[in-house]
């Protein structure tokens, strides 16, 4: 018997890449005449596009007339599209940045008739661990994808990929890239073609995607497969799609196989694309955990007092967001031009996302019964109780103020004041009316909040000023945790919990990078820097919450590759370092800004662990993957034929962390994506700040040898991707007896997640952009309601946002752990409710029940629940 191959047409349509997603449009509104017309015609019985409905989507914005056509092809089964909204970057986005992605491709691809129900990702740099079950949440049970399985694991191309909850996705691994079938259309060595698809594969079942980056349609398709079908005698092609050969396959024989595909011995994975372009990871990092943590819980809590869910607004910002979480536009590796549109995309979200939680908040406010002059409200989005130190801007006529929550005053520190005019600018300030000056106060406030609430302080005018912070001649600061000391150009840690010594535990270092935006690559001549702190001017400000201390220097570095190639130094690098210990508080807080004007260098800050290191742990979509901080093939990875050095460059989310029997240091981070275990022993923790590189793709690298990714026929200069310009990082530091991922998320979330704040007030109409627009009431005057609290030891807190359809409310909490089970805990509703648990996609998995105490029951590891109030 003949085997099958399972000829699958297809176009692999990059969003943006060296081109700007508006160039290729013009081509997508030519193309898809050409598909409806293949299709249509029956010169093709079936096309695949993409797997993303990014593209469709902004075809019908200016082809509405066309949607028809596309409909009919889609219920016919013919043409498929989804379910992704775009082809996602799996390691470096959000869990729930991920989920809105396929929910938005579904929710539009439902519109239009239909979705292709597997997980498509073709050319991904690598693949999370976590899918399986965000896949199988969403009733998948299928994937394709390129990229990143390990020879060492498998060399099948067809296996079961489970995750460590059970989830399981029959995987088919087009090991040789979505490309490799037009050798169909150009070779006539059919038998060539046929032993490169039939390496590695489970049965007489072979896949030939024929496609490539937006390709057009094959018209002769069928005359080329006729031709193969003529010189082969073991094989038949035959027309066909995916759903067609999963059908085929004999699933009962697959192997199943666990974890992460981040390997580099059959395809190019680009370990350090996570550095690419910082500017932009930050800026998504932001962004998503606006929009996870604030404005999707805040719109619930509004919704609450009678304001309506504005799902439209969510979706347009979440599209802005899935767009530039494309595997292309979150990595960086893009022409400059293509780079700005990003940055674009991002400034739009953040606008939208920054004046959502502003309107909401000041709304929620200022429809309180009998409300106040100078009333301060303050709002908890997470769902569970908070004592948090809120900075905070304050606008009063008197330079000297109290603050009091239920009668009793609330401790704060006084950062800065300043004054201002609320009257008509003049050219001679003299001339500004002395009646309306008011002074605004910088101030840091400690205060409780309930879960999903608010609560509401009172500014109390006139009382004795206070000075509660000053500016002092020293060189260490300390809280209950923690003593940080400067000399001698070095910061010295001690952990006040076990006694336990860091010297020099901060280090900022400097190399060359010969690579590009996909790849870092050392120069084959270098000279590393490790920076210190040296002649850097020393400022610690104590107050009665927080004291910080700020290094304020310049790093000496080589201004090119030229430089570093003859051991020169001759660019300066003005930097201020800000470390701040907060009362109370187990996190070292570390604020860096470097004016970078050095080209093709990275820099890394070194933590020093003192955690004699094997692995490293980190947290992804939905879960904690435990790394080995040294590749077992780093050395003979070459002689193996491995497509680029296994360099132990890894992926991160929000930390890293470092543990044994009796002690843990976690590292947080606000948009910094890459890490590597170094020194000896692997004790220090290096978080790459950022690479400065020029091209878009460089040949012969040492990391990469052969040819340059991206575009191998042309150089692509990036000079924006240098970063010349003032950066900043937000990172954090936590020293802990034990390694608790829940607890740790926690933190984290309690730290990064600033508390929103609106004070009642008129003199001052520039608070944020839209104080200076006028807003009327609510009609029902809104109220602190609690709505329900997660006090969890063992669950993270992923997601609250309203059900796509109907009036109901997902909570989304799941289980890091990736070896323990728990069980035993709830979700408290203030009132009782029906509830019922639904999967991803929002499908019932449970009958309605009633209750004001939730049991969530038993969790294996690494699982995901999503529970519906309804």
């Amino acid at each position: 018997m003949k085997k099958k191959v399972h000829v699958v047409h297809h176009t692999h349509w990059d969003f943006e890449w060296y081109f700007t997603n508006h160039e290729s449009f013009v081509q997508l509104a030519y193309h898809l005449d050409e598909v409806m017309y293949a299709l249509e015609t029956k010169k093709l019985d079936y096309y695949l596009l993409d797997g993303q409905l990014s593209i469709v989507d902004e075809y019908l914005q200016s082809f509405p007339e066309q949607k028809s056509r596309l409909v009919d092809l889609i219920k016919a089964d013919k043409l498929f599209i989804g379910p992704w909204y775009t082809q996602t970057d799996e390691l470096i986005i959000a869990g729930e940045s991920i989920v809105r992605n396929l929910d938005l491709g579904i929710t539009i691809a439902n519109e239009l008739g239909g979705y292709f129900k597997a997980g498509y990702l073709p050319d991904s740099f690598g693949q999370s661990k976590d899918m399986p079950k965000i896949y199988n949440g969403f009733g998948l049970d299928k994937t394709i994808f390129w990229r990143g399985v390990p020879n060492d694991v498998t060399e099948d191309r067809e296996f079961r990929w489970e995750s460590e909850d059970g989830s399981s996705v029959v995987s088919s691994n087009i090991k040789n890239g979505y490309f490799v079938g037009v050798g169909l259309i150009y070779s006539d060595d059919a038998n060539e073609l046929m032993e490169v698809i039939e390496k590695g594969a489970t049965s007489d079942q072979l896949v030939l995607p024929v496609g490539g980056d937006q390709r057009y349609v094959d018209f002769d398709l069928r005359e080329r497969m006729d031709l193969y079908n003529d010189q082969l005698e073991d094989y038949e092609l035959i027309e066909s799609n995916y759903d067609l050969f999963f059908d085929a396959l004999d699933k009962d024989k697959l192997e199943t196989v666990q974890g992460e595909f981040i390997s580099s011995s059959v395809s190019k994975i680009h370990r350090s694309i996570y550095s690419s372009r910082y500017d932009h990871k930050y800026m998504n990092d932001k962004i998503e955990r606006r929009m996870i943590y604030q404005l999707e819980p805040l719109m619930v809590m509004a919704r609450m007092q009678g304001i309506p869910y504005k799902q439209g607004l969510l979706d347009r910002i979440w599209k802005l967001l899935s767009k530039n979480q494309a595997h292309d536009s979150a990595g960086g590796c893009n022409s400059d031009k293509t780079n700005r549109i990003i940055m674009e995309r991002f400034i739009e979200a953040d606008q939208l996302s920054y004046s959502a939680v502003d309107y909401l908040t000041r709304k929620i406010a200022e429809s309180r019964s009998n409300v106040l002059e100078n009333e301060l409200i303050f709002f908890n989005t997470l769902p569970f109780e908070r004592t948090q130190q809120v900075r905070c801007q304050l606008s009063l006529l008197s330079e000297s103020f109290e603050v009091y929550l239920n009668n009793e005053k609330l401790t704060y520190q006084l950062i800065e004041t300043r004054k201002e005019n609320s009257g008509s600018i003049r050219k001679n300030p003299a001339d500004m009316d002395p009646d309306k000056f008011y002074y605004i106060h910088d101030v840091i406030v400690e205060v409780p909040v309930p879960a999903l609430s608010f609560v509401e302080a009172k500014v109390v005018e006139g009382t004795d000023k206070k000075i509660t912070s000053e500016t002092l001649p020293a060189s260490d600061i300390a809280n209950e945790y923690y003593k940080i000391s400067f000399s001698k150009g070095k910061l010295h840690l001690t952990d006040k919990q076990t006694s336990q010594n860091y010297d020099n535990f901060l280090v900022i270092e400097d190399s060359g990078d010969e690579g590009d935006t996909y790849d870092y690559s050392p120069p084959v001549e270098d000279v590393i820097s490790y920076l210190d702190f040296d002649n850097a001017t020393v400022q610690v400000i104590e107050g009665n919450l927080q004291q910080e201390m700020i290094l304020t220097g310049e790093w000496l570095v080589a201004k090119d590759l030229v430089e570093r190639a003859e051991n020169k130094a001759s660019i300066r690098l003005p930097y201020e370092l800000r470390v701040t210990l907060a009362k109370d508080n187990q996190l070292i807080d570390c604020h860096l800004e470097i004016d970078n004007k050095a080209l093709d260098h990275r820099m890394r800050v070194l933590i020093n662990s003192k955690i004699a290191s094997s692995h490293s742990y980190t947290n992804t979509p939905f879960g904690v993957v435990k790394r080995e901080v040294e590749d077992a093939h780093i050395h003979d990875w070459q002689e193996l034929g491995w497509r680029e050095e296994p360099t132990t460059i890894f992926p991160m989310l929000n930390y890293v962390n470092a543990h044994d029997q009796s002690r843990s240091v976690t590292c947080f981070a606000k948009g910094i994506k890459e890490y590597q275990f170094v020194g000896e022993n692997y004790e220090q923790i290096a978080l790459t700040l950022f690479r400065s590189v020029g091209y878009l793709g460089r040949p012969d690298l040492i990391r990469r040898p052969g040819i340059a990714s991206g575009n191998e026929f042309k150089y692509v200069p990036t000079p924006d991707s240098q970063l010349e310009q003032v950066l900043t990082f937000k990172f954090m530091i936590q020293l802990t007896r034990t390694y608790d991922p829940a607890q740790i998320m926690k933190d984290f979330q309690t730290q990064v997640v600033s508390i929103p704040f609106y004070q009642i007030q008129e003199m001052n109409r520039f608070t944020t952009t839209l104080k200076y627009f006028v807003s009327n009431k609510l009609q029902t005057e809104t109220q602190a309601n609690e709505l329900l609290t997660i006090d969890s030891s063992s669950l993270v807190f992923s997601s609250l946002r309203a059900s796509r359809v109907g009036e109901g409310i997902d909570i989304r909490v799941f289980n890091p752990d990736y070896s323990q089970s728990c069980e035993g805990e709830t979700i408290q509703l203030t009132q009782s409710h029906s509830y019922q648990f639904v999967d991803l996609k929002g499908d019932a998995l449970t009958s309605v029940k009633d209750s004001d105490t939730i049991n969530l029951g038993f969790f294996k590891p690494g699982e995901i629940k999503t529970l519906r109030l309804l």
